[in-house]
């Protein structure tokens, strides 16, 4: 029984994972098929899920940029990243049936696949270099651009090896940099900030310490001064005997 159920758990996964691939929806029509179709009438699709973050109008500035790449250049921008991203650009590129840069883009998040067909163009340096560049707070054309620009470098495959070590860490080593935020500027803190503020924490604590226990002390003594001075004897007025 539990080996008729690990193969069945077995054939689902698989069958799910080529439903992802294919992107198959509910009506039986492929979402690669539908991509596709979409491309052969406008090398950028924007899905019209993504209204917010990618309106339909900046298609054109996808495609200005895409121009740029030297080659054929069909751009996907979709309301999220599918988990067989690479393998549903391959099945919109049989159905498309052209040669060229495949590139999906999420609307939603900083990231970007791409695969190249019939062209020679360093896609994965291009990637690397995009993946650690890029801020968390890039959004899709800024992804595209670097994207973009990364991929007519000379020097990308040295560049995607510092951005790696820079920004991702290697040989178990944790990252020494985060990219700088586009969109918000780096709050400027000291050096040593945590120690700063740990220093005006105790700092603050102390003064605070001293500001409620000497108050009530500071009236109790002035109370005392004033009683001793109502009991002192005033002298009367000149020639009073």
């Amino acid at each position: 029984m539990a080996g008729v159920v690990a193969g069945l758990v077995l054939a689902l996964g698989f069958g799910a994972g080529q439903a992802a691939a294919d992107g198959d929806t509910p009506d039986g029509e492929t979402q690669a098929a539908y991509l596709a179709e979409q491309l052969r009438d406008d090398p950028v699709y924007i899905s019209d899920q993504v209204p917010r973050e990618v309106p339909r109008s900046a298609a054109a500035e996808f495609a200005r940029t895409a121009e740029r790449t030297g080659v054929p250049t069909y751009v996907l921008v979709l309301p999220n990243d599918p988990l067989y991203g690479e393998q549903l650009l391959a099945a919109v590129h049989d159905r498309v049936g052209e040669d060229g840069l495949y590139v999906l883009i999420d609307a939603g998040l900083p990231t970007i696949r791409a695969t190249s067909y019939g062209v020679d163009v360093p896609v994965r340096d291009a990637v690397a270099v995009t993946t650690f560049e890029l801020p968390f707070d890039a959004w899709p054309i800024e992804t595209f651009r670097l994207f973009v620009e990364a991929l007519n470098d000379e020097d990308v495959a040295e560049r995607a090896e510092a951005a790696r070590e820079k920004y991702g860490g290697s040989d178990g080593q944790e990252p020494t940099a985060t990219p700088e935020p586009l969109h918000h500027a780096p709050r400027e803190t000291p050096e040593d900030d945590d120690e700063v503020s740990i220093t005006d924490r105790k700092n603050q604590s102390f003064l605070t310490g001293i500001s409620l226990a000497g108050l009530p002390l500071l009236i109790l003594l002035i109370g005392v001064y004033v009683r001793r001075l109502r009991r002192l004897p005033h002298p009367g007025p000149r020639g009073w005997r």
